[in-house]
């Protein structure tokens, strides 16, 4: 059994993994707050792996190795199922870094692009060598209705509209368009250019604005809510002794 841990800025996810498959899953606040021997002995997990986006407490690797008989701490030093092709390993995302490991155990053979949908969008795309050849970072839907805000004079803050107009008939539905539509085309044109240059590519989906914007997606597309921390036990695994 393995835990994994991902702490966010204002969230901590917790998963326990038996047999690549996730037996359990937990969502909370910040990780300060959390009682750890309740989750050290939660379902007998023997092994962790943790990322953090940002600091963590000093102690914290200490407390996972009394109770653990292995643990990762997540960094551009971990050996990986993928081979990392940029320029600036040391300065790409953990979420990226596990997304794309997670797409690789989904898809093993197979080139693979994915879209990351929350405060920013990512796409990565690894091919079927498992190679990650990089990717793009662009605001999500809730930064792009904040910037047109912000950096206004007279534009309002909206928000979402499931209706999705295709053009405006006010300011609200201006900007819901612009901002909505705007990522429907971003997407669609990143998926028609890589399905032209790999025929064989998947798509995947996270993030929390997935499900939202997926049935505006043109072609077949899998939505996987759980990428990240499948990709972060990826990882673990291949850093057990029986893989090395």
């Amino acid at each position: 059994m393995n835990l994994v841990v991902d702490i966010g800025n204002t969230h901590t996810k917790l998963a326990w993994f038996d047999q690549g498959k996730i037996t359990e899953s937990l969502r909370f606040g910040r990780w300060d707050t959390v009682n750890y021997q309740e989750l050290f002995n939660r379902n007998a997990a023997e092994m962790a792996i943790i990322s953090s986006v940002g600091r963590h407490e000093p102690n914290l690797m200490e407390k996972f190795n009394k109770n653990f008989r292995k643990v990762i701490f997540l960094d551009h030093f971990t050996p990986l199922p993928i081979h990392i092709g940029y320029k600036t390993p040391e300065t790409l995302g953990h979420d990226r870094i596990a997304g794309c490991a997670g797409a690789r155990y989904l898809f093993p053979k197979s080139p693979v692009l994915v879209i990351d949908l929350g405060t920013a969008i990512t796409i990565d795309l690894i091919n079927a060598a498992g190679e990650f050849l990089g990717g793009n970072i662009s605001p999500g839907m809730s930064s792009r209705f904040r910037a047109l805000n912000d950096y206004t004079a007279n534009l309002p803050l909206v928000e979402s509209d499931n209706s999705f107009p295709h053009f405006g008939s006010d300011t609200r539905t201006a900007m819901v368009a612009g901002v909505q539509q705007g990522i429907v085309f971003e997407l669609n044109g990143y998926m028609d250019e890589y399905a032209e240059s790999y025929p064989d590519c998947h798509f995947v989906a996270t993030g929390g604005d997935a499900n939202f914007f997926v049935p505006e997606i043109k072609r077949a597309i899998f939505v996987l809510p759980d990428l990240v921390m499948t990709g972060l036990n990826f990882i673990l695994e291949f850093n057990t002794t029986e893989n090395k």
